[in-house]
């Protein structure tokens, strides 16, 4: 753990300065692993060279100056340009004292060096500077380097050493550009999935509200028992809506939601048809071959589907008559709202919105959804969604 050094001052304030120490150690702490037993490994194979490989200079000072040179490369991902000007510093001081060095430690040192500041590196500029002189000082210091031709070497390799890390750089880029851009996608995915169901939750409860509170108000002084079960009818309708978006808000906020309604599937339909009748529209339920479960997603687009056209149906077929039917496929779940209003207006008249939704649940499944007036007056809604087998 690190101390702390008291700094007493001497104007008899009774002030006090404290100067935190760092412990080494975290220095290195979120380091990546892999970068660290690499300089770690260099860092041995470095003592041994400066005693045994082609290190010129005295053993000792080479002992000292390689390791440090290879254990650097454990910041190169953090501190790139850093890391490659202490190196070339550090080889240009032990160059320009003992002459430059033939070691194959040395040249994995520097290629790493060079490729780390170009891949990682914030000052491409500085990254290109560094690199030429460390070409330069090989290329000077060199004693065995008297043609060009024994220089190219120096120079081909870091060029090519440079233009992989740049390459690197490049491609990560545009690796971070492309998942934005997914990100963005997924956000702007996400907000209309949100506008679809406030749309959907908003738009059929205040529909059946208004409607029911208009034929509360229609019996209330003749009939006070029905007005008051339209009522509780209204009430439970508000209920219902203020848990469905409470589930909805709490998914957006990532909130626990087991305490709460879980959200709509098929299997609530009936419910929903029931709550239709409430509100006057006669509505029968035709379920056709064999109901199993399915995805949920697919299950609650369903749902909303069934409601946008119930409560297009209760606001245009006023006191008709409505049949929802879900037709259970080995291939394909359809479902079917039809009704006979008689609006001169069509179930058409202000539902584009909610159509328009409900095309966009389908289209999400590769499904298919026609809406269009009847033949014998009213309207029809139909939507099939693929399953597979």
């Amino acid at each position: 753990m690190g101390s702390r050094l008291c700094l007493e001052t001497d104007d008899g304030a009774g002030k006090s300065i404290y100067v935190e120490q760092v412990n080494p150690l975290r220095a290195i702490r979120g380091l990546p692993r892999g970068d660290v037993a690499f300089a770690v490994v260099l860092a041995a194979l470095g003592l041994v060279d400066a005693f045994v490989g082609g290190w010129r200079g005295p053993p000792a000072v080479n002992a000292v100056a390689v390791p440090l040179m290879a254990l650097a490369l454990a910041w190169r991902r953090r501190y790139p340009v850093a890391v490659l000007a202490f190196d070339v510093v550090a080889l240009s001081a032990l160059a320009a004292a003992f002459g430059a060095p033939e070691t194959s430690t040395g040249v994995f040192i520097l290629v790493a060096a060079v490729f780390s500041a170009a891949a990682h590196g914030s000052k491409p500029v500085a990254t290109v500077a560094l690199s030429v002189a460390l070409s330069a000082v090989e290329t000077t210091l060199d004693p065995l380097i008297h043609t060009f031709g024994d220089a190219a070497w120096s120079i081909i390799l870091v060029t090519l050493t440079l233009g992989a890390g740049f390459g690197m750089r490049a491609r990560m880029e545009a690796l971070e550009r492309n998942q934005e851009l997914m990100a963005a996608a997924a956000a702007e995915e996400e907000r209309k999935r949100i506008a679809r169901e406030l749309h959907d939750i908003i738009s059929h409860s205040l529909g059946v509200l208004v409607l029911q509170a208009g034929a509360a108000e229609q019996v209330v002084e003749r009939d006070p028992e029905r007005a008051r079960e339209v009522l509780r009818s209204i009430r439970a309708t508000g209920q219902e809506a203020i848990g469905e978006m409470g589930t909805l808000f709490g998914l957006i906020r990532g909130e626990p939601v087991a305490s709460r309604e879980p959200q709509p599937s098929l299997s609530d339909v009936g419910k929903l048809v029931e709550k239709m009748r409430e509100a006057g529209l006669d509505v029968r339920l035709d379920v056709e071959g064999g109901a199993r479960p399915l995805p949920a997603a697919l299950e609650l687009s369903a749902f909303r589907i069934v409601q946008e056209g119930l409560t297009n149906a209760l606001k245009h077929a006023g006191s008709g008559h409505a049949r929802v039917v879900l037709r259970y496929a080995d291939d394909e779940l359809e479902i079917e709202v039809a009704d006979d209003g008689s609006s001169v207006n069509g179930n058409g008249s202000g539902s584009r919105r909610g159509l328009a939704g409900a095309g966009e649940r389908v289209a999400l499944f590769g499904g298919r959804l026609d809406a269009g007036p009847r033949p014998g007056g009213g309207w029809s809604l139909r939507a099939g969604f693929p399953l597979g087998r």
